[in-house]
């Protein structure tokens, strides 16, 4: 599967109507599509470029073996963070990163018992050079080199405020 072959493909398509194109990734036969705009994204806008995708990607046979399903989304609160941009748009949140290899190699080495064989963390992403991801956590500054991220997102956490007419109380 070509999947800089379909990013060039449905790029202009997704930009013109308004959207940017945030990733495409392909799991088993589905083709997920992830779109972004300022204003958020509704269910008819993922309906909506749905509808303009598919028959590009069949007239195109992007897709070989000819089934595939189509799957248009919002990236979502918690989502993926894959490529440089998507670290770069989300300094100052609190995101969750697994590596390969535990963070001991770059952060204090063995000696330090918090980072001894941990793989995963989360904290607040201080910066991002493009190569090293900076987070700051449990009052810790932890340094992780890109290319050994095997997974992150957005941490997302809800944020709750009282019912109208109550009183937190302080204490």
């Amino acid at each position: 599967m070509d999947i800089e072959k379909i990013v060039t493909l449905i790029s202009p398509v997704v930009e013109k109507s308004g959207y940017s194109l945030y990733d495409v990734e392909f799991i088993g036969r589905t083709l997920r599509v992830s779109i972004d705009r300022t204003e958020g994204i509704s269910l008819q806008d993922c309906v909506d470029l749905s509808r303009l995708i598919n028959p590009l990607l069949d007239v195109e046979d992007a897709i070989p073996g000819g089934r595939y399903e189509l799957e248009v989304s919002s990236p979502g609160l918690d989502r993926n963070l894959r490529k440089p941009p998507h670290f770069q748009s989300v300094v100052g949140h609190k995101i969750h990163v697994t590596t390969e290899v535990p963070l001991s190699n770059w952060n204090g080495g063995l000696e330090d018992s918090f980072f001894r064989n941990r793989k995963n963390i989360s904290g607040i992403l201080t910066s991002f050079d493009g190569v090293t991801i900076a987070l700051n956590t449990d009052g810790r500054d932890v340094k992780i080199p890109l290319s050994a991220v095997a997974k992150a997102y957005v941490d997302f956490e809800m944020k709750t405020t009282p019912k109208k007419g109550k009183r937190v109380e302080n204490g």
